[in-house]
């Protein structure tokens, strides 16, 4: 039976940027490709974006709340005032809700929508806000973050399922908003099998990169609580061991001037490199040719679909035991935890991955641990059944 779905994000599908539009893209195309009827509903992502487009790689609409882009009481009423037009003309257009995000769901929840809604919960806005001002925290950033907290609450609440990716988010959802463990289905994430490269090709793949010694490489959005750099001073203790590995940093972000101004004042400028952001098979060669992944995560890691993605081609993961990298980074062989989340447990851990180097052969059965354990059929099985559930009434 096909079912009228309503996508809700804060972020657009029209192109991937990061880890939520990819999640956002995936579900659409389950969805899509089971013959469901799917409309898209976000804000606009810059003031100036269009307020409708169309989305061909999908064959559907997407609609754009304007937003000015503040991320405060104004841009709220944004919102709400943009939910209440919208909604009046289109509320009985959806059998059920798919929300990925909590700020336009909210403003629709004041236009009164009441449908069936399946909330996915991949990390909390009000945690995100608090680790960004951490060292210049106010009694006003401290009011955003009370206020932020209940908005969150209301979302996740009112919710008819909740699914996340991983035990850690279940658990953070109990801890934080009393929601018990069974309100939210745990449904892991998996890696894209890309097409337009081969493990074979690594070697010269690393030929056409001029790399000639161990590289290790990380694709991050320059952030706090992504950790690069635990990852940057990592990199001054190897060479301080006069151990000669470069270090690939692929992304972009808020931090990205800090992080160059640290690599030159610890003396590893001529070992780090930034890459800013990459075109998807610029991003995925590099995955293939690096001798490890490394994910330097302070906090708010609720899944790690990186991790996946550098396992997609055998190569090994060494991450921080925070968050879900615990539950996560191990279940896959040959990846590594490092004993904690400083600087010299990294470099430590990596030392010892780059001097027992993975065979071929170790990397191929990485990727196959990898594809068996997480693969999206399993995931789209799961989230299928969670929306036509609730569109049947069954949930």
């Amino acid at each position: 039976m096909s079912f009228r779905v309503l996508m809700v994000a804060d972020v657009s599908a029209e192109s991937v940027h990061g880890g939520a539009e990819r999640m956002l893209s995936h579900h659409i195309r389950a969805l899509v490709d089971a013959g469901h009827e799917v409309t898209m509903l976000t804000r606009q992502p810059t003031p100036d974006a269009e307020i409708a487009v169309e989305l061909p790689q999908f064959g559907i609409q997407e609609f754009r709340f304007p937003f000015s882009g503040d991320k405060g009481y104004a841009g709220l009423k944004e919102l709400k005032s943009a939910a209440k037009q919208w909604w009046k003309h289109h509320q009985d257009e959806f059998d059920v809700v798919i929300s990925e995000q909590p700020f336009v769901m909210w403003a629709l929840l004041k236009a009164g929508c009441k449908l069936p809604r399946l909330q996915v919960c991949y990390s909390f806005a009000f945690e995100e806000y608090e680790t960004r001002h951490a060292l210049d925290m106010t009694w006003k950033h401290q009011m955003v973050i009370a206020a932020m907290r209940k908005l969150e609450a209301k979302i996740y609440k009112s919710a008819d399922q909740l699914m996340g990716l991983s035990k850690f988010t279940q658990d953070r959802l109990t801890e934080f908003f009393g929601i018990p463990a069974r309100g939210c289905v745990v449904n892991p994430a998996a890696a894209d099998v890309y097409q337009a490269l081969d493990m074979a090709e690594r070697d010269a793949i690393r030929n056409e990169l001029a790399w000639d010694k161990p590289v290790v490489v990380t694709l991050r959005n320059l952030v706090p609580r992504t950790g690069v750099d635990l990852m940057i001073q990592a990199a001054a203790i190897v060479k301080g061991m006069g151990r000669d590995i470069d270090f690939v940093i692929m992304g972009d972000g808020a931090l990205r001037e800090s992080m160059q101004k640290l690599a030159d004042e610890l003396g590893v400028a001529d070992s780090v490199t930034f890459t800013g952001y990459l075109p998807e098979e610029d991003v995925q060669k590099r995955l293939l040719a690096a001798d490890v992944f490394m994910l330097p995560t302070r906090g708010l890691e609720g899944f790690g679909l990186v991790t996946l993605e550098a396992n997609a081609w055998g190569t090994p993961v060494l991450a921080t035991p925070i968050s879900a990298n615990k539950e996560l980074v191990p279940t896959i062989i040959h990846n590594q935890l490092a004993d904690n989340a400083s600087p010299l447990a990294l470099a430590e851990k990596l030392i010892w991955m780059v001097d027992t180097p993975l065979s071929a052969a170790q990397r191929e059965r990485t990727r196959d641990d990898a594809f068996r354990q997480y693969n999206w059929p399993k995931h789209d099985q799961n989230f299928l059944q969670l929306v036509e559930a609730l569109a049947e009434g069954k949930a």
